[in-house]
């Protein structure tokens, strides 16, 4: 739910259904306020989400948004991305202001979104633990390694990273790097490697088959 002030600098008026806009799109972890600030006193003239912070209309600017408007450091300044902030109820949030002038460059008003990390932490724990191990501490054996299909497993992995992004999104012509550089390193030797490699590019096996021979007679060539 957006609420609005009844009035505003004019120029401001052409943001509010900005801020209705991004409060509807990015959810209720995400708060979008914009503030007037080109009179003796400060407003927000709206308002999304504002439950997460437990702000209203009738809200004081925050410590910071004072600083900005009165700091020489923030003359020239024209939006500050990312910052660390904390709600409220002491919750972590991450940060961004716009800083809004006229045509004279004097300060009129800042748009600005915070957004609630309590999920992502959750998720960033989840995932550290679940990918936490321990290595062996046998002098010979440091990784448990299993055969079969895991090893083409293990060769895709290491494709992954080569190429620095999942498979499906590999153009043409890097999806055929990718076939050169696993042809060396024999994975196509593998029992069902074509099958893997397609489903994991997305591509049918006729397409892989022919990306496959075409590599082949290049290195043919080179030979």
């Amino acid at each position: 739910m957006v609420k609005k002030s009844l009035g505003c600098h004019p120029l401001l008026v052409l943001f509010v259904p900005v801020v209705e806009l991004l409060g509807a799109m990015l959810g209720s972890d995400y708060e979008v306020v914009l503030h007037d600030v080109s009179g003796e006193t400060t407003s927000i003239v709206a308002i999304a989400n504002g439950e997460l912070t437990g702000r209203d209309i009738d809200a004081p600017m925050t410590d910071f948004g004072e600083f900005l408007m009165s700091s020489p450091k923030a003359a020239n300044i024209d939006f500050i991305a990312n910052y660390p902030s904390v709600a409220g109820n002491g919750r972590s949030m991450r940060s961004g202001v716009a800083l809004i002038r006229d045509a004279k460059k004097n300060l009129i008003g800042f748009l600005c979104i915070n957004y609630d990390m309590t999920k992502a932490s959750v998720l960033k724990d989840m995932g550290e633990f679940l990918m936490k191990t321990h290595p062996l501490s046998f002098e010979t054996v440091k990784t448990e390694r299993f055969g079969g299909v895991d090893d083409a497993a293990s060769y895709m992995e290491k494709a992954r990273q080569k190429f620095g992004k999942p498979l499906i999104y590999l153009t043409s012509e890097e999806r055929r790097q990718c076939i050169r550089h696993m042809e060396r390193i024999g994975f196509f030797k593998l029992k069902g490697a074509v099958d893997i490699f397609a489903k994991e590019t997305k591509r049918s096996k006729y397409t892989i088959y022919a990306d496959i021979r075409s590599v082949r007679d290049d290195i043919g060539e080179e030979k």
